[in-house]
């Protein structure tokens, strides 16, 4: 009976926890120059790569987040955090995620580069 119960109860705790909410009105990708100047974006190189990109503004700039699925761009941890410290952070302004940037995820600040 112990080896029935210890696994149920494990699976049943474990699908207690709420993984975080996506934003209602994601940003969806923008795939041409044309799309994106009736978007309001910038076309753009954004990373290292000669590929034009779309750059958007989010609408939930500066919402408080713990993690980037909460937001249309990055959950962004507050200038000076360290690594590996739990931190409250806000949703970035814009879409790009090239550089090297302080993001959140399930509150952890952790330091990225994308090239």
């Amino acid at each position: 009976m112990r080896k029935f119960v210890v696994p149920v109860l494990f699976a049943l705790l474990t699908g207690c926890s709420q993984p975080a909410q996506r934003p209602s009105n994601p940003v969806q990708p923008v795939a041409s120059e044309s799309d994106c100047l009736q978007r309001d974006g910038q076309w753009m190189q954004l990373g290292r790569a000669p590929v034009k990109q779309c750059l958007l503004r989010t609408a939930d700039a500066g919402k408080a987040c713990s993690d980037s699925a909460q937001c249309e761009g990055l959950c962004l941890a507050p200038e000076g955090s360290q690594d590996g410290v739990v931190v409250g952070g806000t949703c970035a302004a814009d879409t790009n995620k090239f550089g090297c940037k302080q993001r959140l995820r399930d509150g952890v600040a952790s330091t990225v580069c994308v090239d």
